[in-house]
C-alpha cells in the first residue's frame, strides 16, 4: 500500500485520454446499456414500420421515413453529450499543468489537485474501474464518479483498492 504520495503534472494529452476512459465508463454503465438497447429496439421497430408502410404504397410512408434518422441522431447526440460532459468534468477537477497526487491510506484514499485535497474513506466508493489512463471511482448513493490518473497507481495499488472497495 502506498503511503508516500505519488504525483504528476497533468497535460492536455493526459486530460484527453482520461476523458476517453470516463466516456467509455459512462457509455457502458448499466443504465446507459438499457438506453442503448431501447434505442436499438426503437430503430429496428422504426425500420419494420417503414418497410410495412412502403409495402402499403409510397403515399403511406409519411413521418415513418424520418424515424430511423431521428433515432440515430439521438444516439449520436447522447455520445456527443457524454464526451463533452466527461471532458468538462476531468478538466474542472484537474486543469492543465496542475500537479495531481494520490496516496493510499489504511482507511482513506488521499488525493489532491492544485491546492485542493480530499481524504475519502474507501466505504464512500461503490465501485471502481481501472481504465488505460484513468481510474474511475463511482461514489455510493450518487451518480457522480471521480477520476485519477492511472499512472499514479501501481498494479498492486489497484488490487488493494479493489479489495477495499468491493
Amino acid at each position: 500500500m502506498s503511503t508516500t504520495p505519488r504525483s504528476l503534472t497533468v497535460d492536455e494529452s493526459l486530460l484527453r485520454r482520461m476523458a476517453n476512459d470516463a466516456t467509455v465508463y459512462s457509455l457502458t454503465r448499466p443504465l446507459a446499456i438499457v438506453m442503448w438497447v431501447a434505442l436499438a429496439g426503437a430503430f429496428v421497430l422504426s425500420i419494420l414500420n417503414l418497410n410495412a408502410r412502403i409495402a402499403a404504397g409510397p403515399d403511406e410512408v409519411g413521418l415513418a421515413a424520418w424515424m430511423p434518422p431521428v433515432i440515430l441522431g439521438l444516439a449520436a447526440y447522447a455520445i456527443v453529450l457524454t464526451v463533452s460532459s466527461a471532458r468538462r468534468a476531468v478538466r474542472a477537477a484537474m486543469p492543465p499543468e496542475t500537479v495531481v497526487w494520490v496516496s493510499l491510506g489504511e482507511d482513506v484514499l488521499q488525493m489532491g489537485s492544485g491546492r485542493r485535497r480530499s481524504d475519502i474513506r474507501y466505504s464512500t466508493f461503490q465501485s471502481m474501474r481501472a481504465g488505460k489512463d484513468a481510474v474511475l471511482f463511482k461514489l455510493r448513493d450518487a451518480s457522480a464518479a471521480t477520476a485519477i490518473p492511472r499512472a499514479l497507481l501501481t498494479d498492486d495499488d489497484i488490487l488493494t483498492l479493489r479489495a477495499k472497495i468491493s
